[in-house]
């Protein structure tokens, strides 16, 4: 790992992680179902706010491409969710695009149901083919 940049290869159950601590840009992708989500995301967590707590005028990017992700996940997802919409209310620019396979009704209606609880970061459900 280097000190600006953070990533883990997905392997399920686990998701590919990709931190850019320079660029601002935060990526989670393929399934997520850790055994023990704490164990897994509490050092991703950590940085991740306290990285945005820090920033002054920024862009930041989160994007998630998930084919699954299970209720352990959720929490965790939605507390990224409340430090980016922070991070939107302190004044920085925050896009949050969380891509959903076209056939994947279920992840769009709840992409849909997590962007209605923004209003300062600007939160994009992404429809595309197929990943």
């Amino acid at each position: 790992m280097e000190n600006n940049k953070f990533v883990i290869i997905g392997k399920e159950p686990c998701p590919q992680v990709e931190l850019d601590f320079t660029a601002n840009r935060f990526s989670f992708s393929e399934t997520c179902y850790p055994e023990n989500c704490a164990e897994f995301f509490d050092p991703i967590s950590s940085r991740i706010q306290e990285h945005l707590a820090a920033l002054s005028d920024a862009d930041v990017l989160f994007e998630l491409k998930l084919t699954y992700f299970n209720s352990g996940a959720s929490r965790v997802f939605s507390r990224f969710f409340d430090l980016l919409e922070e991070c939107a209310s302190a004044g920085n620019r925050v896009r949050i695009n969380w891509c959903c396979e076209a056939d994947d009704e279920n992840m769009i209606e709840l992409a849909n149901d997590f962007k209605e609880d923004f209003q300062a970061a600007d939160f994009k459900v992404v429809v595309i083919e197929a990943f």
